[in-house]
């Protein structure tokens, strides 16, 4: 009887296999959650951070549903994408740069419930003085459905990276006067320089209507006057949309420029910059995201953060152009962009 029962057995065994390597796909396919639903509202399309911040997801086998809202440097259009995301609410949203975070999330003093998104969990990218424009909440307060990853580096350790390559007294800004973010940056630059000693020769342009990009050359022409050792270019949205301008007019004045954001150095005409790399923002966020749709996480306990580490780039054909060749030190560390 035992081995009259053995190939019942088998047969049973083989039949549960072959069930098991049929509906196991099924199976795993319903254990997956849905993919979470991402709506970004970006400022002039895909970047570098938003390479990084769907790479992070790939890596870690994360499903998500992104969709994406453009506003083409348009801060008009963010009501209407406001408007889009409530019909279709998702399950959090991605706001890049200053401007287009406060017009989502107001200021930590002063939400609008009516125009700004409050029951949906926000994550920043790209907004350079969080504290100082008011969208994160002072020490101590949180705000309880907005965090995010600023990419600024110290403004210190900006100065000292000026200061590793060629001496710097006067600092000359260019830079758009109706930007929080850039008023913010400017204050705390000359604030710095009591500290560190050197002087800021702002340059304010938009006090009388918006800048146009032709009131750029001129701006610069004076700051070389009045004895500018080098320009800087800060988070500053309308100087990164004529940033070739802004180091065209450098060069015709004998002025290099340092850049606070990667891709003036990068896919532009500065000579330097200490910079965060875009790709590692866009992480840092992805993290951030994971923390409150995965873990559960509430945003008001995940603290706003930058990076720890930066990167100092250095243009060569820029340094040629200007015949500022960077110290044999700095190439221990930097990178070199031709």
């Amino acid at each position: 009887m035992t081995f009259s029962l053995l190939p019942a057995f088998r047969l049973l065994g083989i039949l549960v296999a072959i069930a098991v390597s049929i509906f196991a796909p099924a199976a795993y396919a319903q254990s997956q959650p849905d993919p979470l639903k991402i709506a970004m509202v970006l400022w002039r399309g895909e970047t570098n951070v938003e390479q990084g911040f769907r790479a992070y997801f790939d890596e870690n086998s994360i499903a998500v549903d992104l969709t994406i809202y453009d506003t083409a440097r348009d801060l008009s259009r963010v009501p209407a994408i406001i408007d889009q995301i409530r019909k279709d609410p998702p399950d959090l949203v991605y706001t890049w740069g200053t401007g287009i975070t406060s017009a989502v999330v107001g200021k930590y003093d002063a939400v609008d419930p009516v125009q700004n998104i409050t029951d949906l969990p926000v994550v920043y990218v790209m907004v350079s003085s969080p504290w100082k424009t008011g969208i994160a909440a002072p020490a101590g307060q949180s705000r309880p459905n907005v965090t995010g990853a600023a990419h600024i580096a110290p403004l210190p350790a900006q100065i000292n990276a000026i200061r590793a390559y060629r001496p710097m007294d006067k600092l000359g800004v260019v830079y758009n006067s109706r930007e929080d973010n850039s008023v913010s940056n400017v204050a705390d630059l000359t604030e710095l320089g009591r500290e560190m000693g050197f002087e800021v020769l702002a340059a304010p342009l938009g006090s009388n209507g918006e800048p146009s990009q032709d009131d750029i050359p001129p701006a610069v022409a004076e700051l070389a006057r009045k004895g500018a050792d080098i320009l800087y270019i800060g988070p500053d949205n309308f100087i990164g949309n004529y940033r070739d301008t802004l180091t065209d007019a450098g060069f015709a004045n004998g002025l290099a420029a340092f850049s606070a954001t990667e891709l003036e150095v990068r896919d532009g005409h500065a000579m330097l910059g200490l910079v965060s790399r875009y790709e590692l923002v866009g992480r840092l966020a992805a993290s951030k995201v994971e923390q409150i749709l995965i873990d559960g996480i509430s945003p008001a306990d995940i603290p706003v953060e930058t990076l720890d580490r930066f990167s100092y780039l250095i243009r060569l054909s820029s340094a040629r152009k200007l015949k500022l060749y960077p110290p044999l030190s700095l190439l221990d560390y930097a990178e070199v962009i031709e």
